[in-house]
């Protein structure tokens, strides 16, 4: 059996996030994706003002992902950064004989020597990386075949053109009050104005 996995702060989850996961399991011929919000990401600062974990959780269960998904808290419930190795470690002793395709964005495939444990993680999942255009895939694949040769494992491309939207934005233009329904699932964007979060005043 195989099982894509994407993980994220999902603070909110918007549609670049479903759209991605959509796409990337219709590529890939896979039926399921298991979802998992981050506890503390170990690459970038935590956000101000957002969301708290159950909320965060609450939100991507609500998420429209185009495929039948499972949102795990399974990086929630563990204490201090939230480290890919030790999630894959995880759900492979969960469920064993699955094999894993780990989704992720290309500028994080660029980060990946700075990932924790990174040899060994590519020998844990096959991670498939998104290429905004051709010129995005021909560094992509360039930057893929050095990993692997470096460390084995497989990792596959394929093309998303993204939808120019971050979490960071929605809630900077949330705080601001302005409406960004438009890039949220509806039920996402009742769950903000239901439990006000991100902002005071207006209806998203």
């Amino acid at each position: 059996m195989s099982m894509a996995v994407f993980g994220g702060t999902f603070d909110p989850p918007h549609k670049g996030h479903t759209k991605l996961v959509s796409a990337v399991c219709s590529q890939l011929g896979l039926g399921r994706c298991l979802i998992i919000p981050t506890n503390i990401p170990p690459h970038k600062q935590q956000a101000t003002g957002g969301a708290s974990a159950a909320d965060r959780l609450a939100m991507a269960a609500l998420c429209d992902w185009g495929v039948p998904a499972q949102v795990s808290d399974i990086e929630l419930a563990r204490t201090g950064k939230s480290y890919t190795y030790d999630t894959l470690v995880q759900l492979r002793a969960l469920y064993p004989g699955e094999k894993f395709y780990f989704l992720l964005g290309s500028d994080m495939l660029y980060y990946f020597k700075k990932w924790h444990r990174w040899q060994e993680l590519l020998g844990l999942a096959t991670f498939c990386a998104a290429a905004r255009n051709a010129a995005d895939r021909t560094g992509l694949q360039a930057f893929a075949d050095e990993l692997t040769a470096q460390a084995g494992g497989e990792i596959l491309l394929f093309d998303f053109p993204p939808v120019e939207i971050s979490s960071s934005a929605l809630r900077q233009s949330l705080a601001a009050g302005a409406a960004v329904g438009a890039y949220l699932d509806p039920a996402v964007a009742s769950y903000i104005n239901t439990h006000h979060l991100y902002r005071q005043g207006a209806s998203v």
